[in-house]
């Protein structure tokens, strides 16, 4: 019934595919940065422009949105979706210009498995979005739920090792910011997974 019933402007879901293909290559490159043994200083620089094309699909859709008359679903739902992947980008980014603004350069340990999982996280929430697309399968986004939970279990974990193994504070302090950002990103992307069930529920 959803996919009779939905209008044939293709364009938003090219978008979020695109922005989608963004998030993933940021997500890899903040993924190989964490993992390395000593951190990239070039890496933000090279992820600025891609940072830069996501907030231009974000711009890109909201005008649309005052233009077109007819949308596949809610007006709000669209800017919703776009806002929320937006601003994954925009945290993943935020957490290695950290890394550069603090002058760290000792690894920070489980750093490199919090960004593992929102690279997972992505990937489900871009076949979601195909889902989506397609109108004729209902995608819970149980993965993404899944991953969140397991990006908690780390985070805890790598608070209650961060606190017993830094013994400068000023330290402890910079690399708490950065792996609660790199925690808040998989949450970004169990709230976007809520927003794509939100938009299954309301056009089934």
């Amino acid at each position: 019934m959803f996919k009779k019933l939905m209008p044939k402007e293709e364009k938003y879901f090219e978008n979020f595919n695109e922005m989608v293909k963004h998030l993933e290559d940021i997500a890899k490159s903040t993924h190989d940065f964490f993992t390395a043994s000593s951190y990239d200083p070039d890496l933000y620089l090279k992820l600025k422009p891609i940072e830069k094309r996501c907030d231009e699909i974000t711009s890109k859709v909201t005008k649309r949105l005052n233009k077109t008359f007819i949308t596949p679903f809610d007006r709000e739902d669209i800017f919703n979706l776009i806002k929320k992947l937006d601003g994954i980008g925009d945290i993943l980014v935020g957490a290695v210009s950290r890394v550069e603004t603090y002058n760290l350069t000792k690894k920070i340990e489980d750093a490199d498995k919090l960004t593992a999982i929102v690279v997972q996280q992505l990937k489900e929430l871009g076949r979601a979005i195909q889902d989506l697309r397609k109108g004729d399968h209902f995608n819970e986004c149980e993965a993404v739920k899944d991953l969140e939970t397991e990006a908690d279990h780390i985070y805890r974990n790598a608070m209650k090792n961060l606190f017993a193994k830094e013994m400068d504070a000023i330290t402890l302090i910079k690399k708490k910011e950065i792996l609660d950002m790199l925690e808040n990103a998989s949450d970004k992307c169990q709230s976007t997974a809520n927003v794509i069930i939100s938009i299954f529920i309301k056009n089934s």
